[in-house]
C-alpha cells in the first residue's frame, strides 16, 4: 500500500518549480496518520532536459526527463516511489494510480446518462471523475412544476457544494445540470493537472 503521497499544493508547487533552476524542500504525508516526511529538491533545468535530484535522509536519487508539459506528474511519480517502493499495478492494496496516468475530470457516456435518468426520477448519484474523492450529486423533482433541486458536492473536510434549482424541459434542466458537474469539477481539479 503507498503510504505517502504528494497533495495538490505540492503538485501545483512542482508544476512551477520544474522549470527553475533551484533547490527546494517539500514534505509527503501519509494518509491514514498524517505522518509527515521532508525531502529536498535540487532542480537543474537546461534547453532540452532538466536533472531533478531528490535528497532524502542520506539517500539521493536523480532523475532526468525531457523538458516537456506534464513532467512535473512523472517527477511527482517518482519521489513517491523513492518513498513508497515501485508502484505495482498487479496489487490491489496499492489503490492509488501514478500521477503521470491518471485522468482528472472525465465525464464518460455511461455517467452523462445516469444524470439524465436521474433528472427524470430524482435521486443520489455518486460520480468518480478520477479524482481522490467522488462528486456527490442529489436531485428532488418538483412535483408542481417541471423543476429539479440539486445539490452537489465534492471533498469531507472542506467541501465544495453547489445547491440550485433548475426548471424547463428535461434536456434542458439536464444541460444546465451537466455543465455545473463540469464547473464543479473545474474547481476540484487541481491547478497541476489543469494545465
Amino acid at each position: 500500500m503507498r503510504k505517502y503521497k504528494l497533495d495538490n499544493r505540492t503538485l501545483q508547487l512542482l508544476n512551477a518549480q520544474v522549470n527553475l533552476t533551484e533547490t527546494f524542500t517539500h514534505t509527503l504525508r501519509s494518509t491514514p496518520r498524517r505522518d509527515v516526511l521532508s525531502f529536498r529538491l535540487k532542480v537543474e533545468r537546461s534547453q532540452s532536459d532538466t536533472l531533478f535530484t531528490v535528497e532524502l535522509g542520506s539517500e539521493r536519487h536523480t532523475l532526468t526527463l525531457p523538458n516537456e508539459k506534464k513532467m512535473h506528474l512523472k517527477l511527482a511519480d517518482f519521489i513517491e516511489e523513492i518513498v513508497n517502493g515501485p508502484f505495482d499495478p498487479s496489487n490491489s492494496a496499492d489503490l492509488l494510480t501514478p500521477h503521470a496516468s491518471r485522468r482528472f475530470g472525465t465525464f464518460e457516456a455511461e455517467q452523462r446518462q445516469q444524470v439524465f435518468e436521474l433528472v427524470r426520477t430524482g435521486g443520489t448519484l455518486s460520480l468518480d471523475m478520477g479524482f481522490d474523492l467522488p462528486i456527490q450529486l442529489a436531485l428532488h423533482r418538483n412535483i408542481t412544476r417541471k423543476a429539479v433541486t440539486t445539490i452537489m458536492s465534492i471533498g469531507v473536510k472542506k467541501p465544495r457544494t453547489k445547491c440550485f434549482t433548475v426548471f424547463g424541459s428535461e434536456t434542458e434542466m439536464y444541460e444546465k445540470i451537466v455543465e455545473s458537474i463540469n464547473h464543479l469539477a473545474a474547481v476540484a481539479t487541481p491547478a497541476a493537472h489543469a494545465a
